[in-house]
């Protein structure tokens, strides 16, 4: 007889959120590159930034976030984030320009759906939720102050992702001409506090 899993009532989050382990979520996590089917057009093939084939392709930059932005999805409105609030995550490499959408996304959700369906009536929003218990690393291209605007300082990680050459070559300098604006609290939030507060069973005093 085949056994159905109970969606996300896996013992790992429990001992997660206990022992202070966030769990990451990471380019290549999913299949790193989009099916074979969407290239076949007719035209050239789509090329990696560095003008191969063997890494994040121009259709696969498109879309490389939705299995990520999936689970996260999942996980909240199944209530993992509201049982285990203690549960950290992050989820790197994968930009950070698809977050305040998911976040506005996952309140309507939960606010009009919430009327007929009690699984997700929260006693914290989503937004919420993944506001303390989750961040995200923005590409060094992309804004993070209007990230921000659009969200909240609290949600976003710096990373540069050094050795590796796809992190640019100033990534510090494009990530602190889109925070000029900004205040120190807030720059410093970016750049290590969000980390230490992911990793807060990591932080050395």
């Amino acid at each position: 007889m085949m056994r159905t899993v109970t969606s996300w009532n896996f013992p790992i989050f429990s001992r997660l959120a206990e022992s202070g382990t966030p769990f990451v979520l990471h380019v290549g996590g999913a299949p790193l590159q989009s099916r074979k089917a969407w290239s076949n057009t007719g035209r050239a093939a789509v090329r990696d930034w560095m003008g191969g084939g063997e890494n994040v392709r121009t259709k696969d930059a498109a879309v490389m976030h939705q299995s990520p932005e999936t689970f996260i999805s999942m996980l909240l409105l199944d209530g993992v984030f509201e049982r285990h609030p203690n549960l950290r995550g992050a989820a790197v490499e994968l930009g950070a320009g698809w977050v305040p959408e998911m976040l506005r996304r996952l309140d309507w959700v939960s606010g009009i759906y919430g009327r007929v369906d009690e699984s997700v009536r929260f006693k914290r929003s989503p937004s919420e939720q993944l506001t303390e218990q989750m961040a995200f690393t923005p590409f060094p291209h992309e804004n993070v102050a209007n990230l921000i605007d659009q969200s909240n300082a609290d949600l976003y990680l710096f990373s540069s992702d050094y050795p590796h050459v796809e992190g640019g070559r100033n990534p510090i300098g494009k990530f602190e001409k889109s925070l000029q604006k900004n205040t120190k609290a807030v720059k410093d939030k970016f750049y290590s506090e969000n980390f230490l507060r992911i990793w807060s069973s990591t932080r050395v005093v």
